[in-house]
């Protein structure tokens, strides 16, 4: 009886696919950080390839985490930072 079961256990896909040795170990618990005003938050994308329109072929995304808001804006591809940086205070400023 010991082999009749040795062998079901073996091939039967079921018994097979829930061994704990197969599963993926968990991770520590890593809590989700809550904002709690605007601006603590933000990230930055650039949308790059486009066909050029009146001199722009970029796409400026900027997300404002607390309020789950987003602008964006055409630009140059190749701009220096501190016209970046005049860009992005225009749009939210």
């Amino acid at each position: 009886m010991t082999n009749e079961v040795e062998h079901f256990v073996h091939t039967y896909v079921k018994c097979q696919s829930t061994k704990s040795i197969y599963k993926k170990k968990f991770g520590l618990y890593k809590p989700i950080f809550i904002l709690n005003k605007p601006w603590e938050g933000a990230s930055m994308d650039f949308m790059t390839q486009f066909l050029e329109w009146n001199g722009m072929d970029t796409i400026l995304v900027v997300v404002d985490c607390f309020f789950k808001l987003a602008k964006m804006v055409s630009m140059k591809n190749i701009m220096i930072t501190f016209e970046l940086a005049k860009l992005f205070y225009d749009m939210w400023v």
